[in-house]
């Protein structure tokens, strides 16, 4: 028999503070023959005790597998009732988060279809823990909230939050669902049990409260915020959020190291125990899931509900926040079993890597070291493990992180699987093998032989000879029994290295892969880099161009200016001065009527004169009369150069 280890104080409370701050719940489902996978029950509880014993079936009792006894805070058998569970696990955190400020995880751990979905969110008719927890919280606060319109929670936040209510939320999620396909809600909202006689004792009268909610998911080691509308965009990336410290400090915050916070979440405020459903609904609804050989509804995340809590005086001054975690966990799954491949295989094989490093983290927790100090815990190896203890184990936000996990079974499921959880989430463990010794089995396979039964001892119905020869075949039996048991332990070592190997290899394949996926995110990234460099390079290079040609139109319309600026200093234009006809026109009327008078004073002196002296005047008078019918003659000229 293996030493067990000593296990922690149970949760009624003892002088180690460490034990009191973690706790592993067991919790196993009611059998149907839809999810039995073994003949037999191979897990079985005793009333009143925390301990289940695995005995294996009789497939692996042949291969002298051991009985093994594994002790928890709590055993919860098949007939405890969803309210049990609650009062037992989250009920303790509600009251530290409410009354004390504590910051609390809660954690469902299991094979895939052993019923952890059903313990965190229950089913159509039974409410889960999460409900029970929502409807308690709301119910103990009652009308004591704060009025939104008095505070802003956006400012009061130091996670890069983005705070709204329920009705912008809905209003977002509507809108970014018009048009596009959207994932349809099947989240129940039964009745019972009811928890309406469960209140929470608050600790004065004068406080007021605000309830945030956010949801957020691990994929492939990256998260996701649940409530981002981006979901309802196929061909939109979700962007992953970072889990670290705030920049900012709160002005109640005392501790000297903060708490890391996933930062960039939505949180919305919830007044109601209707509107927190809603929401509730809404990240569930958007959680990564797929079918499986194993499970047809089977998440391929490990999902995040955080409940805050934050405190307000009378005046609408911070005093306080505590936080309270529910996390779903994936369930661990093998490929051979449930027939994934692709892309469920390397979500498989995320999911396995995280649970395996969460599984080393819960062995190192009660582990004490040689020199007595408690063990070191690897927490920062995994995603998922910092995103549980790294709050708890390095004592930020005060210290004081309470962490409970609920490890889910089927008795009659897959015996390997189940047994590995157990391993490494028991709070102590204790091994019993039930094998016959090899002397017993050989004397017993000689008198087997022994014509005169198997109570007379040999030597006494042989000869000497027979029983040398007796002898030296006994020394020949036992001499092939301790070779087959080395080869038999050779081979069980070469199994396991061989299963390691294939382990590894597989790690090995799948890290190729999603290096191969960083390395096609990352080229994918680099060309679009360089295409937008470029673009900007062209545009750049467009606007110069348009510069210089604006620049050379301009130079050439001065060029061209300047050169007909000149052309008209060169050029000098001589016009003829018009002629003044209409003085002319006068001059000539005058004369006209000069020669008119003359014409008339001759032909009166000719009147006057003798015969002889008028036949010379009239020879004479020829030239007036002509100059007469000239002068007519030019005005007619004139006159027609006018028209």
């Amino acid at each position: 028999m293996d030493s067990p280890r000593s296990p922690p104080p149970a949760s009624a409370g003892g002088p180690n503070t460490a034990a009191r701050l973690f706790e592993v719940f067991l919790r196993l489902r009611p059998s149907s023959p839809q999810s039995s996978v073994t003949e037999s029950r191979f897990l079985a509880t005793t009333p009143g005790h925390p301990c289940v014993y695995v005995t294996p079936p009789s497939a692996e009792r042949n291969r002298s597998r051991a009985i093994e006894k594994f002790a928890f805070t709590r055993v919860f058998d098949e007939q405890s009732g969803q309210r049990e569970v609650f009062e037992e696990t989250v009920l303790p955190l509600l009251e530290d988060a409410v009354v004390r400020g504590r910051d609390g995880t809660l954690a469902t751990l299991g094979v895939t279809g052993s019923g952890k979905t059903h313990t965190i969110l229950g089913s159509r008719g039974v409410k889960g823990i999460t409900q029970m927890a929502l409807d308690v919280l709301f119910s103990s606060i009652g009308d004591r909230t704060v009025d939104p319109a008095k505070i802003d929670l956006q400012v009061l936040d130091n996670t890069e939050a983005l705070v709204s209510s329920v009705a912008a939320f809905r209003e977002r999620m509507q809108a970014a669902q018009d048009g596009h396909s959207s994932k349809h809600s099947t989240f129940p909202t039964p009745r019972t049990p009811d928890v309406s006689d469960i209140t929470i004792d608050l600790p004065d009268s004068k406080s007021r409260y605000v309830i945030l909610l956010s949801m957020y998911e691990l994929y492939n080691d990256r998260i996701f915020d649940l409530l981002d509308e981006s979901v309802h965009f196929p061909s939109t990336r979700r962007k992953a959020l970072i889990f670290k410290r705030p920049s900012t400090i709160s002005t109640w915050e005392t501790s000297r190291e903060q708490k890391k916070v996933v930062s960039g979440l939505r949180k919305i405020h919830a007044r109601t125990l209707q509107e927190a459903l809603q929401v509730l609904e809404h990240g569930q609804a958007t959680r990564t899931v797929s079918a499986t050989n194993s499970n047809a509804t089977s998440s391929r995340s490990h999902a995040f509900l955080q409940i805050e809590i934050k405190r307000f005086s009378a005046r609408h001054h911070e005093r306080g926040s505590a936080s309270i975690y529910i996390v779903d966990l994936a369930g661990s799954e093998r490929a051979r079993t449930a027939k994934t491949a692709s892309d469920r295989l390397a979500e498989a094989g995320s999911i396995n890597r995280s649970l395996m490093c969460l599984g080393q983290c819960l062995q190192l927790q009660t582990q004490v070291s040689e020199n007595g100090k408690p063990a070191i815990v690897p927490w920062r190896q995994s995603k998922l493990t910092e995103l549980l203890f790294s709050n708890s184990f390095s004592g930020a936000g005060g210290g004081g992180h309470k962490t409970s996990m609920i490890v889910t079974a089927d008795a009659m499921g897959d015996f390997n699987a189940t047994s590995q959880i157990l391993r490494y989430s028991a709070l102590a463990r204790e091994v019993t093998v039930p094998r016959a010794s090899s002397r017993a089995m050989s004397e017993s396979s000689v008198s087997s032989v022994s014509d005169t039964g198997p109570e007379a001892p040999v030597e006494s119905v042989l000869v000497p000879g027979e029983q040398r020869l007796v002898a030296r075949l006994m020394s020949k039996l036992k001499e092939t029994e301790m070779r087959a048991r080395s080869m038999e332990e050779l081979w069980k070592e070469a199994d396991e290295r061989r299963k390691e190997s294939e382990e590894r290899l597989k790690e090995v394949e799948e890290r190729l892969k999603e290096s191969e996926e960083q390395c096609l995110c990352l080229e994918q990234t680099v060309r679009e880099e360089v295409a937008d460099e470029m673009e900007e390079r062209l545009e750049e290079m467009r606007r110069g161009m348009i510069e210089r040609l604006d620049t050379e139109v301009e130079w050439r319309e001065t060029y061209v200016d300047g050169k007909i600026e000149i052309m008209k200093r060169g050029i000098q234009v001589h016009e003829d001065a018009p002629p003044n006809v209409l003085q002319q026109l006068a001059e000539l009327k005058d004369e006209n009527e000069r020669l008119r008078r003359e014409v008339m004073q001759t032909r009166r002196d000719a009147n006057n004169r003798s015969p002889s002296k008028q036949y010379k005047n009239a020879r004479s008078a020829v030239k007036p009369l002509k100059d007469v019918l000239n002068l007519d003659a030019f005005r007619q000229l004139t006159l027609e150069g006018d028209r």
